[in-house]
Formats: structure tokens, C-alpha cells, sequence
């Protein structure tokens, strides 16, 4: 007998296929065939679909205070993935809590306020949030990537962000972090090589300012331990061939993200040969993917908070400048900044 019997709903099986009026049972926690049940639900008039499963999401700290990860599970959402680009807040020594916080604030497009008084510190290694994810107990499912942002500002400290090279100590210690993490059950490593990746104060964001070296030491981990993949915001560097070569040395998948941001009238074609070099890849044995998105990607700014110029050396002088130094007026913005 099953355990649930779904009766009457328009069922879409995230094929793309139309939707059609079925009954679902479930057994044991997976679809069976439709039959007898312990428990039916009339769900006429409704549509039935699997979860979503959201992999690019920046819930890090916002999980700490809100298990519900407002908005996702009302949309459908039963899996979110975090931890995207190597911006996270864990580990996190103590006194880098507030860099680290103040950062993701600008990165990501965050009130730094809310998250400087709303996460809620319990852990300071990466085991230890893992361990804290799991007594929150969000509504949906949490898959955590290791940030390479975050692990390297917990090691190198402030100078993370302006030092590219780590000393060989440093090095060692940032893989045992990812070996560590990988261990504890992180879903894999993430990086970011995006110019306009900046932090607060117009730093650039750890990763971004990292050598080839570097990065293929910290990938190094997924291969000793075959599991996990890494997943990278796009840059310069992120090509398909760059991912591919690190695909063969570690075996693991590889993921670039923000493909589709690529698009401009001056070269259309840009981003649809990223989707065909990927494929010449995986014809090769190596797998290269890319995360596309279902809708159109768009951005809020000002030009107090002017993201999408961040990469722009005209706008170094805004980017550093505190947020409430910086003139109220649009005109006294350019008057005085010069951009």
C-alpha cells in the first residue's frame, strides 16, 4: 500500500512538456504507481510539480536568522544551494566577522545592517556552521559550496584582499580548509574571477585578485577526495578551456555562471560559443557546464552604488569612497567623482 495518494492535480514533470491531469502516489518517499494509500489528498485545481532545485543562491548568512529562506520555498524552491562565487561567512575567526559580513553586503547587494545585526554567530570553522545549518533546520534543503573568498580571508586576513600571493604556509592551510570542509559534507569549492567582484570600500574581493596557482591547489582537494565540483562567477579567466584543464586534473565537474550576462548587441555571439566550447569538452570526456538562468538577468544601481561599472577604472574613486561620504545629488556625483 502507498503511503500518499495525490489525486486530480495538473502535473508538469519538468520536461517541458504541457502539464496533464494525473494521480501521483508516493511510497517510501518516492513515486510509485498509483494505487491504494494510507492517506489521500484531492488536489483538483492545483498543479503538481518536482521541487526546484535553486543552484546559484546567497542565503549564508541570511539562513542564520530566517530558516524559511524567504522567498524560495513560496516558490516553489525544496533546494537551495549557497556558498556561490566563494562568498560565504564561514569559517570565520571571530575578528574578521565583520569584514567578511561587510563585503558580502556590497557584493551581493546587501543591507549591511541587517546582516551585521542579524546573523547569528554559533560556529567559526566550516564543520561548525554545517553543524549549526542543521539545528536551524530550514524549510528547504541546503547544499553548501566552500567559498574561496572566505577561506581566504579567514587565513590571510585583511591583506586578502590585496595581497595576491599567500605565503606556503598560507597555501597549505587554505587546502586543509577545503579538504576539511569537503570532508564535513560541503557539496564542493567556489571561486569567483569577476572584475566587478569588489567588496567594501571598493576592495576587490579575495578570489578575484588570486594566481592560476593558487586556484589549482584549492581544486586539488576534489580530486584526493572524487567528490564535489567547482563552481566559478565568470571572468577572463573562466573559459571553457581553463575549466576543462582543471576538469582533467581533478576529474570533477566544472561549473561557470553569469554566461548569459556576456551578451551584447557589439558581439551577440559571445555567449552561445561558451555553450558550444563546453560541448566539444564533455564530447571529450571533461565535464564543463554552464548555469544558465530561466529568466533574464537585470540589476538595480545608482550611481552611489553603481554595480555594473564596478570594472571601470572611472569609477575607482566611487568604489572606495565610504557610502555616507558620497554626495546625495546624481550631478554632484559626476561633478565630483569625475565619472
Amino acid at each position: 500500500m502507498n503511503d500518499l495518494l495525490i489525486r486530480g492535480a495538473t502535473v508538469y514533470d519538468g520536461s517541458g512538456k504541457p502539464g496533464r491531469v494525473a494521480d501521483v502516489a508516493v511510497k517510501d518517499g518516492r513515486i510509485a504507481a498509483a494505487g491504494p494509500a494510507r492517506r489521500t489528498v484531492d488536489a483538483g485545481g492545483l498543479a503538481l510539480m518536482p521541487g526546484i532545485v535553486d543552484v546559484h543562491t546567497h542565503y549564508d548568512a541570511q539562513v542564520t536568522w530566517d530558516p524559511k529562506l524567504s522567498p524560495s520555498p513560496a516558490l516553489g524552491v525544496t533546494t537551495v544551494i549557497i556558498g556561490n562565487c566563494g562568498f560565504g561567512i564561514a569559517p570565520c575567526p571571530q575578528p574578521l566577522r565583520e569584514t567578511i559580513l561587510k563585503n558580502l553586503s556590497v557584493v551581493e547587494g546587501m543591507d549591511v545592517q541587517a546582516l551585521l545585526q542579524g546573523t547569528r554567530w554559533d560556529f567559526e570553522s566550516f564543520p561548525q556552521y554545517l553543524d549549526a545549518l542543521e539545528r536551524i533546520h530550514p524549510y528547504a534543503n541546503v547544499g553548501v559550496l566552500a567559498g574561496h573568498s572566505t577561506i581566504r580571508s579567514s587565513v590571510m586576513g585583511e591583506e586578502a584582499s590585496s595581497r595576491k600571493r599567500p605565503t606556503p604556509e598560507e597555501l597549505q592551510k587554505m587546502q586543509d580548509v577545503v579538504r576539511e570542509a569537503l570532508s564535513s559534507g560541503a557539496a564542493g569549492f567556489a571561486s569567483s574571477f569577476s572584475p566587478n567582484h569588489s567588496g567594501w570600500g571598493g576592495r576587490p574581493m579575495p578570489s578575484t585578485i588570486c594566481e592560476d596557482q593558487e586556484l589549482r591547489a584549492l581544486v586539488q582537494p576534489l580530486r584526493e577526495a572524487g567528490k564535489g565540483v567547482f563552481v566559478v562567477a565568470a571572468g577572463s579567466k573562466a573559459t571553457p578551456e581553463f575549466l576543462e584543464q582543471m576538469a582533467a586534473c581533478t576529474g570533477r565537474p566544472m561549473f561557470m555562471v553569469t554566461v548569459l550576462t556576456m551578451y551584447t548587441d557589439s558581439n551577440p555571439g559571445r555567449a552561445m560559443t561558451y555553450y558550444e566550447r563546453c560541448a566539444q569538452a564533455i564530447a571529450r570526456g571533461r565535464e564543463v557546464y554552464i548555469h544558465a538562468n530561466c529568466q533574464p538577468l537585470s540589476f538595480d544601481f545608482t550611481l552611489r552604488e553603481p554595480y555594473p561599472f564596478m570594472a571601470l577604472p572611472a569609477f575607482d574613486r566611487v568604489k572606495a569612497a565610504k557610502p555616507e561620504a558620497l554626495p546625495r545629488g546624481p550631478g554632484q556625483v559626476l561633478r565630483e567623482f569625475g565619472a
